[in-house]
């Protein structure tokens, strides 16, 4: 079991830098919770602050800061909410989609080149073990 651990604590520290690596070919001044939010205004469009500072589990003054932040370097926009006149919609850039875009297909065949030499039986095992491993994550965090 100490195995699994340690090389479970090594795949997630790995993964961590490949991430602030994409952040910084996104933007170099593109930090940790501002590829977060990011990253969910890319996978789910455009959000109010409010729910933003909900899924991030940030305060509102921080998403508010980051928001800010991600505006002026050109990463997001905000435009009125057309259900609610009060608040913003905090949307992409078609720039940060473009780059998004390209740093992900990068990472991903820098992986896939990783694996190559690795035998098909092997990949299939290791993808249900992953998948497997995945599926119970709801359970912990």
């Amino acid at each position: 079991m100490q195995k699994v651990e340690d090389e479970f604590t090594a795949l997630l520290f790995r993964a961590r830098q490949m991430l602030v690596r994409r952040a910084k070919i996104i933007h170099p001044e593109l930090q940790d919770q501002g590829y977060r939010l990011l990253a969910v205004v890319i996978r789910e469009d455009a959000q109010q602050q409010g729910v933003l500072a909900e899924k991030l589990r940030l305060d509102k003054a921080t998403v508010s800061r980051l928001v800010q932040h991600l505006q002026s370097i050109g990463l997001v926009s905000r435009t009125p909410d057309p259900q609610d006149g009060r608040a913003q919609l905090v949307s992409a850039t078609d720039e940060a989609r473009e780059k998004w875009r390209s740093s992900g297909d990068m990472l991903r065949q820098q992986l896939r080149n990783h694996l190559s030499d690795w035998d098909h039986d092997d990949l299939e095992a290791f993808g249900h073990l992953m998948h497997r491993l995945n599926s119970t994550f709801d359970d912990i965090v």
